[in-house]
């Protein structure tokens, strides 16, 4: 790797300098011989692993943004051209939000191998085997997380699931196909579901979130591959969670965004007024201290039925400029962020069993869960052309403002046919970063077609 991307690094590093998030003192730059030799290590840092998910270039801000500017739940109203690229599906491979996402999650991935390599060489009477495996399956759900996040963002990636050497190849690595990223994913979610324990501590892993994830990802392999085995994983996974008897769908929508703990919070990531988001800050309006970086689309907010409690919980107006308010701590960016949360399970089970053409009386049960939270009156549909088109609408309104609806038409393919600014494949994809081009000497490093 040339000198130029070790300095860069180094600098990104200090930018991007890590915080506490939870009651241990993360684990961020400790000598390799004298970090991690006990069971207090091994929690400071699982720790800092998780500390990574609060980049700004990641769950901090930008990657829930990318879920909704793109798409058509988000327009750009702000003053930075970076972003107005992105809403107009116009990207260019020098973008530094996308290269802060890069960064962000290579960061998160490095760290979570460097605590997997030392772990089970640990001799701590306190960590016994079955120890080490929890942590490992925390350790391993992260690395899951964030490489299929890459996946689904930039399609083929360097694998990272090896702590870095001094190898060529380890440091610069070529890209690996998306079959292969998704091989290393489920692996990682298979140990993590083998070892994690069910119970549920928030902002931490557990068997119910892996299951979740494996859910996730076995839905979208199905688009992938046109396997419908994936179909009968996705409906486990998720049949599973919905099943926990610690997990319910929360009564009252609103409650889900106020900071309190709901029992359909699977995985969210936990920020505070030391380790803030930015969320809120960049949603508001400018009359409440905000950016107003970003404002609802007039296609989203004339979506919704007029009984739709969600779309009141999810967007109110300063004078006639609409904002977002999902996450609504502009002071302090204390907000939550979910990452799975239970209402998805319900869609991503009638999704698969649509796909699969099972019953729409099995289908529209678990569709209309969602529908009735929201105040609606149920679907009866029995088309499974209507039913996908449902949940597609559905998932739309649910997660709006989460991070889900560009990924979701990306997903499905339907992005070329909902969006005007997209008329291309190339388009559905992010650029790879022109920095990692130019300091990657890998031949197996290129850049995505369109850019």
């Amino acid at each position: 790797m040339k000198k130029s991307a070790y300095i860069f690094s180094a600098v990104l590093i200090w930018i991007l300098g890590a915080c506490d998030v939870l009651d241990v003192q993360p684990y961020h730059s400790m000598p390799a011989e004298e970090a991690i030799t006990d069971s207090a290590q091994v929690q400071s840092a699982i720790i800092g692993s998780y500390d990574a998910l609060q980049a700004g270039g990641y769950y901090g801000l930008d990657y829930i943004i990318w879920g909704d500017l793109p798409a058509d739940n988000l327009t750009h109203v702000g003053i930075t051209i970076t972003w107005s690229d992105i809403d107009n599906n116009t990207i260019l491979a020098d973008n530094g939000l996308v290269e802060s996402t890069w960064i962000s999650i290579y960061r998160l991935l490095s760290r979570v191998n460097n605590v997997i390599a030392r772990i089970p060489d640990i001799n701590d009477d306190l960590l016994s085997q079955a120890g080490k495996n929890t942590a490992l399956g925390e350790l391993r759900f992260l690395r899951a997380l964030g490489h299929y996040d890459l996946m689904r963002l930039f399609g083929p990636i360097p694998i990272r699931d090896q702590a870095v050497t001094t190898d060529e190849e380890s440091l610069n690595p070529p890209r690996h196909s998306i079959s292969e990223v998704l091989t290393v994913v489920n692996n990682d979610l298979d140990f993590a579901i083998a070892h994690l324990s069910e119970s549920m501590t928030r902002g931490r892993a557990s068997r119910p979130a892996a299951q979740a994830l494996k859910a996730r990802v076995a839905l979208h392999q199905y688009y992938i591959t046109d396997n419908a085995e994936f179909l009968n994983i996705a409906i486990q996974h998720a049949s599973d969670v919905i099943e926990h008897p610690a997990l319910a769908i929360e009564p009252d929508y609103a409650r889900l965004f106020s900071q309190e703990a709901t029992s359909e919070s699977i995985f969210e990531v936990a920020f505070n007024e030391q380790d803030r988001n930015l969320i809120a800050r960049y949603f508001a309006h400018t009359s409440l201290a905000g950016r107003y970086e970003f404002a609802p689309t007039e296609f989203y907010l004339n979506s919704f039925d007029p009984d739709d409690l969600r779309k009141d919980v999810s967007v109110t107006m300063a004078g006639t400029a609409p904002y977002a308010i999902k996450f609504n701590d502009v002071a302090s960016g204390t907000d939550p962020v979910y990452v799975l949360r239970l209402a998805e399970m319900y869609l991503i089970r009638a999704e698969a069993r649509a796909l699969l053409q099972e019953d729409p009386q099995i289908i529209l049960s678990d569709i209309n869960v969602i529908r009735e939270r929201a105040g609606l009156n149920p679907a009866n549909m029995t088309s499974y052309t209507a039913l996908l088109l449902e949940i597609e609408s559905q998932r739309q309104k649910e997660f709006a403002f989460e991070g889900h609806r560009w990924f979701d038409l990306v997903r499905t393919g339907r992005a070329i046919d909902r969006l005007e600014n997209v008329t291309s494949i190339n388009q559905t994809l992010f650029p790879i970063p022109q920095a990692e081009i130019i300091s990657n000497d890998n031949p197996g490093m290129y850049q995505n077609d369109g850019y």
